[in-house]
């Protein structure tokens, strides 16, 4: 399934559909970068065995941080961990914030 189609299977306003838009064109664009920054605060983890959702959570957030300053970083890792803890794994919420905050504070975010 693509963006358009499940864009088009929900009732979303312009500004969310806008901001998915480029929320997604900008994840594409920059993956290696994003991919490799999160490798780079794993501690006892390999990239490889991560959990799919898990790295999209972390590659969505990452990309935020990196190229939608205007969103806060602390709403940023705020909105990662509730949807870690609600979609994926028992322990992603704690995982998730770990390297999200190591991330934030390696670029000064904060």
């Amino acid at each position: 399934m693509n963006l358009k189609n499940l864009i088009q299977g929900g009732n979303y306003g312009k500004e969310a559909v806008d901001f998915a838009k480029i929320l997604v064109e900008l994840v594409q664009k920059h993956l290696p970068e994003v991919d490799s920054l999160i490798e780079s605060v794993l501690e006892n983890w390999e990239w490889e065995r991560l959990c799919a959702l898990d790295k999209a959570i972390l590659g969505i957030a990452v990309t935020e941080f990196l190229y939608l300053p205007e969103i806060p970083p602390k709403v940023v890792i705020n909105e990662a961990i509730e949807i870690a803890k609600e979609y994926s794994t028992e322990k992603s919420g704690k995982f998730v914030n770990g390297i999200l905050d190591s991330i934030a504070k390696k670029k000064g975010i904060l």
